[in-house]
């Protein structure tokens, strides 16, 4: 019988120290190592676009491909799923990244990477990995055709992913909240045309607009309490006018749940929404910068793929 074949894709730039050949020297490929009936083909590279152009090269392999196994955070897992969503090809995510948001909501394990993809690789030697078909979030931005998983920001909460980016030394959501303390005081409230499954275009004052199928951001942040990454909808979540007082406090209350009881927050559950954004304006989605600062007005199209991805699910506890 021949082996099983795992692409095994990693984040330049996450694991925490641990090796990029973690996966090889585990499966030891076909015939040898602790995984014998496992072949392991790594990717890695200098960048994300030369990470992402090696693993479309693998993927399309004339044996074909088991599973595709990518190791880093968000915007990790997004450029996992741009590239199987939707072609029944399995991804498994071992999480290496600040926020690991996407992995929260799928109650995916968030230990140790190495302890991590030991237990995924496994569990597809095994075939003990169940799969879990997920919402996959479709974008389409000045023409342009995204995929992502967890999160598409608009406004404030792009300005704080911004700086959360460039504050590396600090871990998980201290780096947001560090970005929050910076970003509000030059943040101004933003108008957008907002048309929610096909409805009437209506202005919509905000301070951010976040469409979730996941419920949270910023390493666990949970400002759509009640999404779910299978149910076939997305959430919207508008903040309106606040103060900078309210700004400063919006995100500390949504770790507890708090921010639900304000009046400016509001929920609306959806399968499609355009946005008209305003020239400047940031748009985030998984963590990654899709839209800078110095850019021209424009029409953001998203909808919800309803179990347009297949997630690996490694048995045990959680």
């Amino acid at each position: 019988m021949s082996a099983r074949r795992v692409v095994y894709a990693v984040n330049p730039s996450a694991g925490r120290g641990v090796p990029a050949d973690l996966g090889r020297r585990l499966a030891g490929g076909v015939g040898g190592g602790q995984l014998p009936d496992l072949e392991v083909v790594l990717v890695t590279a200098g960048s994300m676009p030369e990470l992402r152009g090696r693993a479309v090269a693998e993927l399309a392999h004339p044996g074909g491909v088991d599973a595709l196994v990518v190791m880093g955070g968000d915007g990790m897992v997004s450029l996992g799923a741009g590239l199987v969503a939707g072609t029944g090809a399995p991804l498994g995510i071992v999480p290496a990244g600040t926020g690991n948001d996407f992995a929260r909501g799928a109650g995916i394990r968030r230990d140790a990477p190495a302890v991590g993809i030991e237990r995924m690789l496994t569990a597809l030697r095994t075939g003990d990995a169940g799969v879990r078909e997920v919402d996959v979030v479709r974008l389409a931005l000045d023409g342009v055709e995204h995929v992502a998983l967890n999160s598409v920001n608009i406004g404030f909460d792009a300005v704080v992913n911004r700086r959360a980016n460039e504050l590396r030394r600090l871990p998980g959501t201290a780096r947001y909240i560090a970005a929050l303390l910076d970003s509000v005081r030059s943040f101004s409230p933003l108008e957008f045309g907002v048309s929610v499954d096909g409805g009437p275009t209506r202005a919509v004052a905000a301070e951010l607009l976040a469409i979730l199928n996941g419920s949270s951001i910023g390493g666990g942040i949970r400002v759509a309490p009640h999404a779910v990454i299978d149910d076939g909808a997305l959430d919207l979540v508008v903040v309106g006018r606040l103060s900078k007082l309210g700004l400063l406090t919006l995100f500390p209350l949504a770790m507890v749940g708090l921010h639900t009881r304000l009046p400016a927050v509001s929920f609306e559950r959806m399968r499609r929404i355009r946005v008209q954004v305003p020239a400047g304006v940031l748009v985030y989605a998984d963590g990654e910068e899709l839209r800078g600062p110095d850019q021209h007005a424009c029409t953001l199209d998203v909808r919800v793929d309803p179990g347009a991805l297949r997630l690996v699910q490694p048995q045990g506890p959680a």
